[in-house]
C-alpha cells in the first residue's frame, strides 16, 4: 500500500490499530473516545465509559505506592491539561480493571489544543505491563532485603527513613546498622540515574557494605575502600555514585561524617534550621582519592535531615527549584520529621511545591534524632582516625 493510500485513513482508524490503549478527555476529564486496545487490556467497552469521567469509580488510577490518582492534585492527565505540557517519561501506575483486578500500565499524557492553541482537553495512552511488574515486584523484595533497619528502640537515638525509587526499584541505597551499645553506622548513597540498571548497582552497594564492615567504625576508610572497588565499574570517568556516611556516637555526643560528592545535609537545632556541606568527590571517580572524615559535635534535641538530590531539585510551575533553603523552611514550619509519618508529611508538602505528579527521581530521606540523657557523662576526647591508603 502506498504511503498516499495510507494517509487517506482516518486518525480513528489509526488508533484503532495499535496495541496501546488511548483515550481522550474534555476539559472536565469527561471521556469523548476509548479504543479497542483500552477495551482490551481494562475490560471496559467504549459504551460503558464514553461520557463518563475518567476518576468516576471507573479506571480508579493509583500509583505503585497505592496512592489514589484521581483527584485533581494527583492526575497525570489533569496535569497536564492544566500545565498545558505533557509527560516527559511514560509512568506505571495501576487501573481498576472491570473484573476488580488492578493492571499495571505504563501511562503517557498530553494536552490537546484547537486551532488556536488553546487547551480544550487531553489524551492518556497506556499499555499493559503486567509481565514487567512482575519481575519487578521479585527484584524490589530483594532489594528491600538489602536495606536495613534496627530496632528503633534506643531511648537516646530516634530515626526515621522514607524511601521513594521513582521506578518500582530504584537507585538510592540506605542503610543503618547497631555497630555497639553507642555506636550506630549509618549511609544514604544516590546511584547515577533509576530504574533497573540503577537499582542493580544499589544492590550492589549493599554487597560492599558487608564485604567492608570492619571498617564501619571509620568512615573515611570505609569511603576509600568502596571507592576503589566501585571505580572498577564506571566507564568513560563518569561518577558512579554521592553518598554520605559516618556513625553516631551517642557517648561522646558526635558524629562522624564522611561525604563522597552528595548534597548538603541539615540539621535542626533549638527550632533552627542551618545547611551543612561537606566536601568529598563522588565515589567511583579517582581510584586512589582520600576520603576525610569530620566531626561534628552534638546536642539533646538536635536533629540531622540525610537525603538524596532528587527531594530538594524539584521544581514549581515557575521552574523555581526548591533547593535547601526550601527544605529548610519546611521544616522550620512543620517541625523536624522524627518519625516515618512526619517524613510522609515532609514529601507530601514538597510534591504540593513541585509542578508534578510525582517525584521525576528517585528520593530517600533519612532523619536521626539525638535526644541525649540528663546524666551522660562526656568523654575528654575523640579519637581521630587517619584514612587506610
Amino acid at each position: 500500500m502506498s504511503a498516499t493510500a495510507i494517509l487517506q485513513y482516518s486518525a480513528g482508524q489509526i488508533l484503532e490499530a495499535l496495541n496501546d490503549g488511548v483515550y481522550v478527555t474534555n476539559l472536565d476529564r469527561q471521556i469523548v473516545y476509548w479504543n479497542q486496545a483500552a477495551e482490551r487490556i481494562t475490560g471496559w467497552s467504549a459504551e460503558e465509559v464514553m461520557g463518563r469521567n475518567c476518576h468516576d469509580n471507573l479506571l480508579c488510577h493509583t500509583d505503585k505506592d497505592n496512592n489514589r490518582l484521581c483527584g485533581k492534585e494527583h492526575c497525570p492527565l489533569h496535569r497536564a491539561i492544566i500545565t498545558d505540557a505533557g509527560s516527559l517519561t511514560p509512568v506505571t501506575i495501576f487501573a481498576h480493571g472491570k473484573d476488580g483486578r488492578k493492571i499495571p500500565v505504563q501511562v503517557s499524557v498530553s494536552p490537546i489544543h484547537d486551532e488556536q492553541g488553546a487547551v480544550i482537553g487531553g489524551v492518556e495512552i497506556f499499555r499493559d505491563a503486567s509481565e514487567q511488574m512482575r519481575n519487578l515486584e521479585r527484584a524490589r523484595s530483594i532489594q528491600t532485603l538489602s536495606m536495613r533497619m534496627p530496632a528503633n528502640d534506643d531511648p537516646r537515638l530516634q530515626f526515621a527513613v522514607k524511601y521513594l525509587p521513582h521506578d518500582i526499584i530504584g537507585g538510592d541505597f540506605y542503610t543503618i546498622e547497631k555497630l555497639n551499645t553507642n555506636r550506630y553506622a549509618f549511609c544514604i548513597v544516590d546511584v547515577m540515574g533509576h530504574g533497573t540498571a540503577a537499582g542493580l548497582y544499589a544492590m550492589h552497594l549493599h554487597s560492599l557494605w558487608e564485604t567492608n564492615r570492619r571498617l564501619l567504625d571509620r568512615p573515611a576508610s570505609f569511603v576509600s575502600q568502596l571507592n576503589k572497588s566501585l571505580c572498577q565499574l564506571v566507564r568513560d570517568e563518569e561518577s558512579f555514585a554521592t553518598g554520605l556516611f559516618g556513625y553516631i556516637d551517642l557517648q561522646a555526643e558526635a558524629v562522624a561524617l564522611c561525604a563522597a560528592g552528595s548534597p548538603s545535609f541539615l540539621i535542626t537545632r533549638q527550632g533552627q534550621t542551618r545547611r551543612i556541606t561537606l566536601a568529598g568527590l563522588p565515589l567511583g571517580l579517582i581510584h586512589d582519592h582520600i576520603y576525610e572524615m569530620t566531626f561534628m559535635p552534638l546536642k539533646p534535641g538536635d536533629g540531622l535531615l540525610l537525603f538524596t538530590d532528587g527531594a530538594i531539585e524539584i521544581t514549581d510551575n515557575k521552574d523555581t527549584m526548591l533547593g535547601n533553603n526550601g527544605m529548610s523552611g519546611l521544616i522550620d514550619t512543620l517541625g523536624f520529621p522524627e518519625t516515618e509519618e512526619n517524613l510522609a508529611g515532609l514529601l507530601e508538602k514538597m510534591l504540593q511545591f513541585s509542578n508534578q505528579t510525582n517525584f521525576p527521581d528517585d528520593v530517600t530521606m533519612l532523619s536521626l534524632r539525638y535526644l541525649g540523657h540528663a546524666d551522660q557523662q562526656k568523654p575528654y576526647g575523640i579519637p581521630i582516625e587517619r584514612p587506610l591508603p
